[in-house]
């Protein structure tokens, strides 16, 4: 039985088109997924290198779960600095592209240098081919996907930049079989700083597991488990969708950009998941050997959109393209969540962008003649979808609004600041004064702004299994989404939850951070078990897990200068009070906020005036190397990304 997991490289030198094989030995404590990604970056990266610089790298993972038959392993992790927030960034896609890279023969890939010509790179059993981009220099995600399968066949994975990349938009994205995205923290502005315009993937070899008999038993009981959840029958039936009246109900909703958080019932009804499926839904859509399919192909048949086929429309399109521009249409949702795919951006910084400049033209401190002519107004469809355009392009205003609002507003007059609502440099998406664990999450998460590293959904959703919430985490006030106290430690527990499932390469829905009775640790350690023969304790994966949580702090430290200061939410959601709903009155109080800050720091053993691992945490997760970097001042200066 191996004690650790070794698994195959492909260095891929984009300055000279030379490509190395090498493996994980030396980084096998943190198994695979992204905790190959982040050691990887933390060790080859030095602070005074920016995120477009030639020695930054992007690496690309799967994990001992990528290509098997178990449900939800459509995952790729990818790992960089981010030109966002200037620190560490895990941006995660579904798709089929993880798979295939071990198909071709690899778990993981790593750029660096810049290809002093645009290029793609083309893999296939263990062969890298280099090929000249210039041809496809301009072209849209969908069109150079197309040209892909024309040239290479049906058969292959892409991973595409579109013109914001190209653009070096700071929020592009990069977008994985046209409709699956790396979205957050400017990965593909990133990629277009290599002249990386895609890389393309295919194989035909096998996935080794090592204990077959114990992996289809766990299969077997993760069917089960899908068969007998309500909440994942709601899910397999209307994806993410299924989640409009739960968090209709919880104020999980942003409206008008933050003004409110109870939406208009006009709007909560034509974005029923019910409705929606009668006007759009074609079928669902799958990743790999997902039985889920939480992304439905839509269609719109009618209206000024009529004829456009995509996939991808989830809950986040409903509020960033729906309720926080005051926008009742889904199939402008479709609309635009389609045009952000095609130029690959990310939407929720789009929306964040857009809701911004209504909100400033609605108080009269940004004008018409700010705008190019422009006037933004909420439930302005027309006006939306011009500024996402020239925001791909960089054409006129759209050249500043590609910074993202923190650096937007610093070019408009000095009240849009209050406005422009960003955690860490990054657009903020998440409503945080109705939910106080899940706003912590977000808060607190190295990526900024970002529900999908530690932020708890079960405040918004009925928990069934009581007894199961209390064993996990240890707490009683698990579905009280305004209370305090106890929100620290679910938070801790899906730190660690989230990062395991990007170590395994699996998606989150698949875990239970969807539904307490969904994959928890325990059940992980089985199936690093059944797939690798790796056999951990399950003190062990959480320590490994927190020496990821912990890295990401130190070089955002380092890289950013992110302390305690940072994990703060946005002055605006401080001061101002929910006017209305569930949550009505609510303010994130900053003495309670003080003193959750301090209850988290103390749980994970960090330094509570700064925020950061002590001393004694580093060394009990085996990171003594990177006590030096905490004791000194860092080497860049707080709130780098301005």
């Amino acid at each position: 039985m191996p004690k650790e997991l070794v698994q195959k490289i492909v260095r891929i030198d984009l300055t000279n088109w030379k490509e190395k094989i090498e493996t994980t030995e030396k980084y096998s404590k943190f198994i695979s997924g992204m905790g190959i990604g982040e050691i990887i970056l933390y060790e080859e990266v030095e602070p005074w290198m920016s995120p477009y610089d030639p020695g930054n790298k992007i690496i690309i993972s799967s994990g001992p779960l990528s290509g098997t038959a178990f449900p939800g392993t459509g995952r790729t992790a990818m790992v960089t600095k981010s030109p966002m927030t200037m620190g560490m960034v895990s941006s995660n896609s579904g798709g089929n592209f993880s798979a295939k890279l071990r198909f071709a023969g690899f778990e993981h890939i790593v750029f660096e240098g810049k290809s002093p010509k645009p290029v793609y790179i083309y893999i296939k059993n263990g062969k890298i081919e280099f090929y000249n981009a210039s041809e496809i220099v301009g072209k849209t995600v969908w069109e150079t996907d197309d040209f892909f399968r024309g040239k290479f066949g049906d058969n292959v994975q892409t991973l595409i930049i579109g013109p914001a990349g190209e653009n070096m938009v700071r929020y592009a994205s990069v977008m994985v079989d046209k409709h699956r995205a790396f979205g957050r923290c400017g990965v593909g502005a990133v990629m277009g700083s290599k002249n990386l315009k895609g890389v393309v993937v295919d194989g035909t070899g096998p996935v080794e597991i090592y204990d077959e008999k114990l992996f289809f038993e766990l299969l077997d009981d993760m069917h089960n488990r899908l068969d007998r959840l309500p909440s994942m029958e709601k899910f397999i039936k209307d994806g993410t969708m299924a989640n409009v009246t739960g968090k209709a109900q919880f104020g999980g909703y942003v409206y008008k950009h933050f003004q409110d958080l109870s939406i208009p019932k006009n709007i909560e009804d034509n974005f029923q998941p019910g409705v929606i499926a009668e006007k759009y839904r074609v079928c669902q859509s799958t990743c790999y050997g997902c039985i889920i399919g939480c992304q439905p192909r839509y269609r719109i048949t009618e209206g000024p959109y009529a004829g456009l086929t995509m996939e991808g429309t989830q809950f986040n399109s409903s509020l960033d393209f729906g309720t926080k521009l005051d926008i009742d249409n889904f199939g402008f949702c479709i609309k635009a969540t389609a045009l952000c795919n095609d130029f690959g951006m990310d939407i929720d910084c789009v929306a964040e962008t857009i809701g911004w400049l209504m909100e400033c033209c609605e108080k009269g401190i940004i004008t018409s003649d700010e705008l190019d002519g422009l006037f933004p107004t909420f439930g302005d469809e027309e006006t939306s979808l011009k500024l996402i355009r020239k925001m791909a392009y960089r054409d006129g205003i759209g050249s500043i609004l590609s910074e993202g609002v923190a650096r937007a507003a610093t070019q408009f007059d000095e009240e849009t600041k209050y406005y422009a609502m960003h955690i860490k440099g990054n657009d903020l998406y998440e409503p945080l004064r109705s939910l106080i664990g899940y706003g912590l999450g977000s808060v607190t998460s190295t990526r900024g702004g970002s529900h999908v590293l530690g932020s708890p959904l079960c405040e918004s959703w009925s928990i069934e299994n009581h007894e199961l919430a209390k064993e996990k985490f240890g707490i009683n006030t698990y579905d009280k989404p305004l209370e305090y106290q106890g929100k620290p430690e679910m938070v801790k527990y899906y730190e660690i939850i989230t990062r395991i499932s990007s170590v395994m390469g699996i998606c989150l829905f698949a875990s239970d951070w969807q539904d307490m009775d969904m994959l928890g640790i325990a059940d992980f350690i089985k199936l690093l078990k059944a797939t690798t023969g790796i056999d951990i304790s399950e003190e062990e994966i959480i320590r490994r897990m927190l020496a990821l949580l912990a890295i990401e702090k130190v070089f955002n430290y380092t890289h950013a200068g992110f302390d305690r200061n940072d994990d703060y939410p946005p002055k605006r959601l401080m001061e101002e009070k929910v006017p209305t709903g569930f949550a009505k009155g609510s303010v994130l109080d900053k003495e309670r906020w003080d003193k959750l800050l301090d209850k988290y720091y103390e749980i994970h053993g960090w330094n509570k005036d700064t925020g950061l691992p002590s001393k004694e945490t580093l060394e009990e997760l085996g990171l003594g190397f990177c006590i030096e970097e905490v004791e000194k001042k860092a080497k860049a200066p707080g709130h780098a990304f301005l």
